[in-house]
């Protein structure tokens, strides 16, 4: 996980307390932080193409703790993968590390039908005490009435067409045998996500969508501690809105969030793309690298601006939305079955700022829900970040400013 760059926002969310704490459904307008805690992992290799990959948690205090959780997930991990004469690959896949708590889908596959199998790692960090389905929950919750829900909603999708093409009701009697065996299940195989809570019983699979069941869910708060329970060696990313899953592997810097009360902001770099196969040598590299660093806070530096016309006008909202990049300048050939690349000196920094300004009140009843359904669902599937939608404007005004610079980075 890599490095993140610390806001300079107050985190408008804390949660505090242990679980015997009064708890509360899930915050839609509040936010959360990852875990700082590093996944790292164990490689055996299978053949020459594949490998096994085991997690691994190192950043808790509580080493006692870490190695109790780690113990566990190598010892099944491992009678997994030796459960089967000959598989192909082993992996996993972090779907939750937030609030003090983890969940790690971990698969492995191979030739035979159904040509994989999956444990799931679901952990209180504060204890190391495997989390069960009902933790996820207020104490009040209805969980087979949820369960039951989402069961029949994933039957429905999934059922026969017929020629008006709409889907069948599900057949009452299946909906209730599955329901009927997954609530029996001491050991129910499930996953969880800041989002969505899945459930795995045999062939059937259910989500339960944490947003259609807010006030149900216990898990945002659960285990949170009023001191951190982590060494601080690792950092994760900070002020994501509730319910909006994490995928940064193509950004090297995001902030965003309220830099004023009345100013949101979005401050996005994409990664740079050297390819490892052939990339520049190490002191152009070093170069560029720092080169780049200097342009990146001279963009940064712009949003000043707009925070102080932000402070001169407290009856109006602004939205500030910077996506640079810099890019090290070269051309590329293919030839005999590779990609050779020449480099030059110079590089091109492409600057784009958008302004959105409005009253007050056109951003307490129209933009500040926007703001989180974006940030929430599209910022983390679009490759390039979020972008709000300046043609069709609800009582805003737009401005855009772009420029684009050809510079020699190797003159320091």
């Amino acid at each position: 996980m890599k490095k993140f760059i610390p806001f300079i926002f107050i985190f408008i969310f804390i949660l505090s307390g242990c679980r015997n704490q009064t708890m509360a459904g899930i915050d839609l307008y509040g936010t959360y932080n990852e875990n700082d805690l590093f996944i790292d992992e164990i490689v055996s290799p299978i053949d020459e193409y594949e490998e096994t990959k085991i997690p691994v948690l190192k950043g808790l205090k509580n080493t006692t703790v870490q190695d109790k959780i780690n113990s566990e997930i190598y010892t099944r991990a491992t009678a997994l993968i030796e459960k089967y004469p000959a598989i192909n690959y082993a992996n996993y896949y972090t779907r939750a590390n937030f609030a003090n708590v983890i969940s790690i889908a971990f698969s492995v596959g191979f030739e035979e039908f159904p040509y994989a199998e999956h444990i799931y790692f679901n952990y209180n960090l504060v204890n190391g005490e495997e989390l069960k389905l009902e933790d996820l929950f207020m104490a009040d919750a209805d969980i087979l009435s949820i369960v039951r829900a989402s069961f029949y909603k994933e039957l429905a999708f999934y059922g026969e067409y017929d020629h008006t093409k709409k889907l069948h009701s599900p057949d009452e009697n299946e909906v209730y045998k599955v329901v009927k065996d997954f609530m029996a299940e001491e050991d129910k195989q499930f996953a969880f996500s800041p989002s969505g809570i899945y459930l795995y019983q045999n062939n059937n699979f259910a989500e339960i969508k944490m947003l259609d069941y807010a006030e149900d869910i216990a898990i945002y708060s659960r285990y949170m501690t009023k001191e951190s329970i982590f060494t601080g060696e690792y950092e994760g990313y900070k002020n994501i809105f509730t319910c909006a899953d994490t995928q940064y592997d193509l950004f090297d810097i995001i902030e965003y969030g309220y830099l004023e009360d009345n100013l949101w902001y979005d401050f996005t770099v994409g990664e740079t793309y050297i390819p490892y196969d052939n990339p520049p040598e190490d002191a152009r590299l070093a170069k560029f690298e720092a080169f780049r660093q200097k342009a990146i806070e001279q963009e940064r530096i712009k949003l000043e601006t707009f925070r102080e016309s932000a402070k001169l006008n407290p009856d109006k909202f602004y939205i500030v939305l910077s996506k640079p990049s810099i890019h090290m300048d070269n051309d590329s050939e293919y030839e005999n079955g590779q990609w050779h690349y020449t480099y030059y000196d110079t590089a091109t920094v492409y600057s784009n700022i958008q302004l959105f300004e409005m009253p007050m009140e056109v951003y307490e009843t129209v933009y500040k829900d926007k703001i989180i359904e974006t940030y929430r669902y599209e910022y983390f599937a679009m490759r390039g970040g979020a972008w709000l939608d300046s043609e069709n404007l609800e009582g805003a005004t737009f401005h855009e400013t772009t420029d684009t610079q050809t510079i020699n980075y190797m003159e320091g």
